[in-house]
């Protein structure tokens, strides 16, 4: 009896009856979502797929409540909001073509047309929200934590190697020298570490994290002779090493004008998860239904304590 009501209650996933008719509904989308805007007032998400042309799609209004959603203080946010069938909406479509010819598209193609549009009655929309942070030094964020709290969570209680207030898993220049620590040579691998990062003054400091490479006593960012704010573009060429920035040449002394410190940007990966609850599509039924996921980037500016 177990195996047979486990059947019948599979069968109610996939098929459902309309006016004595069986639809099959299959629901077997890849759930990597896509969005357009409709209109500035409203989000639109949508999957589709071929073999057979069918879409699911949802559009809800935009405010500062579902703006969170996609861009929200916290990490693991949730929330949640109703389908009502007036401006909160969850379809589910079938065509005679290419569904992507029809979604979003302002010159629609005029040979696909749609065959069923079913839109939910009811329903409740519950969305999770994730974000990682990095700055895309080429170092991963947990190798720049000394992880002195033991959680391996490089963003509770971070290291700042420069003091400046941004932590370095945030901060493109680890050591506030003007020169991102992506272009210090860290050499980082997953094999070695950064067991061969590049030490020019030979402190036992990697240069990515020393202010002054050379030990010359001139700061790195005091040695930007056109005060572009990127000492890698300043060379002395009257040196015995004219090929190298000056401050990697112990030679090159000469002090400049205290340049700014670079405005600090890193980027925000944010997964949204859709999980669509109760709802009703005339063809089907369902407690649950993973929509699917949304997942762009952002770059996030940050002030640089001086």
């Amino acid at each position: 009896m177990q195996k047979i009501i486990y059947f019948l209650s599979l069968c109610l996933l996939v098929t459902a009856c309309n006016d004595g008719d069986v639809i099959d509904v299959e629901l077997d989308f890849d759930r990597t979502l896509s969005i357009c805007d409709l209109s500035p007032g409203n989000y639109f998400l949508y999957d589709t797929k071929n073999d057979p042309s069918e879409s699911l799609s949802l559009i809800f209004p935009r405010n500062t409540a579902t703006e969170l959603i996609f861009n929200p203080k916290e990490n693991n946010y949730r929330a949640t909001f109703p389908i009502n069938g007036t401006n909160s909406k969850f379809n589910y479509r079938t065509y005679d073509g290419n569904p992507e010819d029809l979604l979003c598209n302002l010159l629609p193609d005029p040979i696909t047309k749609i065959i069923n549009d079913y839109a939910a009655t009811s329903g409740t929309v519950t969305t999770i929200t994730t974000f990682v942070d990095d700055d895309d030094d080429g170092i991963p964020a947990h190798i720049e934590d000394a992880n002195l709290d033991g959680d391996n969570d490089p963003s509770t209680n971070p290291t700042d190697s420069d003091g400046d207030g941004i932590p370095d898993y945030l901060d493109q220049d680890d050591d506030n020298d003007n020169v991102l620590t992506k272009n210090e040579k860290h050499n980082y691998t997953e094999a070695d570490g950064l067991s061969k990062a590049q030490d020019t003054d030979g402190d036992g400091i990697p240069d990515y994290l020393d202010d002054d490479d050379d030990g010359d006593g001139v700061l790195t960012r005091l040695e930007d002779e056109n005060g572009d704010g990127n000492p890698m573009n300043d060379r002395d060429e009257t040196s015995q090493t004219p090929s190298v920035p000056r401050y990697l040449n112990k030679d090159a002394i000469d002090k400049y004008d205290d340049p700014q410190i670079n405005k600090n940007v890193y980027k925000r990966t944010i997964t949204v998860k859709f999980y669509i609850n109760n709802v009703n599509l005339d063809v089907i039924s369902l407690t649950e239904i993973d929509f699917g996921t949304y997942t762009y980037s952002i770059m996030i500016e940050t002030e640089i304590e001086q």
